[in-house]
C-alpha cells in the first residue's frame, strides 16, 4: 500500500495540474469505488479545484462551495491526468472513475484518471466539514513529519503494546506504513518488539526524528515502488534501492553483517537486525 512518501509525491505532482481548474463531468466506472461517498460523484461537476492536500494517507482535492474530493490509493491505485487522446489510446479496462477538467486554451479537456486494477482503493465527494468527520479520517493521528518531540513523548507514553504495532496504528501516526516503520526503527537502533511506553525520552527522540528523516528521504526520491505504485507521469519510485532491513530477510545487515530476522508482528512482516536493534 502507498504510504506517506508515495502520496505525498502525488500530491505534490497533481497540484501545479489541478489547482485552479475546473471539473467539467465525472463518469464512475466502478461502483464500489465510490461506496460509502457521501454524495454521487456527478454532482461535483462544475467544482472549481482550489487546492491538493496530503492528510496521512490519504489525498484532498478541495474545490469551491465547501466540497472536496478525497481519494485513498489502497494497494494498487493510481491517480493522473491523461490528455483525451492519450486516454482513448490507451483503453485501459482497470480505469475506475474519470473526471473531465476544464481545457487549457487550444486543447481539448484532460482527464483526471483513477486506476485500480485490485478495486481497493476508494474516492469520497461531498462538504469538506462532512468528509473531514468521516470516522477514518477523524481518527487520524497527527502527520509525522511534523509532530514535535514532547507530542510525540507523550502518545507513547499513553499507550501499551509493541513499538512496531503502534508505529502502523493510524490513529497514532497518520501516514507511516510497514516499509518505513521497518526502516525508521533500524536507523534509530530500537527492537519493534520494544514496549512502546516504556522507551527512553532519548529513545523516543532519536526514533522521531528517524521517522522524519526516512520519510523526508523517501519524498526526495520519489517514494518506493515494490509493486504496483508508480508516479501520476508513470514513472516509478526509487526509495527501495535504499532499504536496509524491509524485505531483506536472511539477508546480512548492511551494518554489521548479523543476519536479518523476519517475523510476523500483527499479521504483518516484519524485519530486523537483532544485533543492530536493541529493545
Amino acid at each position: 500500500m502507498p504510504e506517506l512518501p508515495e502520496v505525498e509525491t502525488v500530491v505534490r505532482a497533481l497540484r501545479p495540474l489541478l489547482t485552479g481548474r475546473s471539473v467539467n463531468a465525472v463518469r464512475v466506472l466502478n461502483a464500489s469505488t465510490v461506496a460509502g461517498s457521501l454524495v454521487p460523484l456527478a454532482r461535483l461537476a462544475g467544482l472549481s479545484i482550489q487546492a491538493v492536500e496530503r492528510q496521512g494517507k490519504y489525498i484532498w482535492i478541495h474545490g469551491s462551495g465547501a466540497r472536496s474530493l478525497v481519494v485513498h490509493l489502497r494497494m494498487t491505485g493510481w491517480l493522473g491526468v491523461l490528455s483525451r487522446a492519450e486516454f482513448d489510446r490507451r483503453a485501459d479496462p482497470y480505469v475506475r472513475l474519470t473526471l473531465e477538467l476544464d481545457a487549457k486554451p487550444g486543447a481539448e479537456p484532460d482527464l483526471l484518471v483513477f486506476r485500480d486494477i485490485r478495486k481497493f482503493g476508494r474516492v469520497w465527494g461531498g462538504p469538506t466539514q462532512a468528509l473531514a468527520a468521516l470516522k477514518a479520517l477523524a481518527k487520524l493521528g497527527p502527520d509525522p513529519l511534523v509532530i514535535e518531540s514532547a507530542a510525540f513523548l507523550a502518545r507513547l507514553r499513553a499507550r501499551r503494546g509493541r513499538l512496531k504495532t503502534l508505529l502502523l496504528d493510524q490513529t497514532f501516526l497518520a501516514g507511516v506504513g510497514n516499509i518505513y516503520a521497518d526502516e525508521a526503527l533500524f536507523r534509530a537502533g530500537i527492537h519493534p518488539l520494544a514496549e512502546a511506553a516504556r522507551l527512553s525520552a532519548p529513545r523516543a527522540e532519536r526514533l522521531r526524528m528517524a521517522i522524519g528523516e526516512i520519510l523526508n528521504r523517501s519524498i526526495e526520491a520519489g517514494g518506493s515502488t515494490i509493486s504496483d505504485y508508480y508516479h501520476p507521469d508513470g514513472q516509478p519510485g526509487w526509495f527501495e534501492r535504499e532499504l536496509r532491513v524491509y524485505g531483506r530477510g536472511g539477508e546480512a545487515c548492511l551494518e554489521c553483517g548479523a543476519k536479518i530476522k523476519r517475523i510476523v508482528l500483527g499479521q504483518r512482516s516484519t524485519c530486523f537486525c537483532p544485533k543492530c536493534q536493541r529493545k
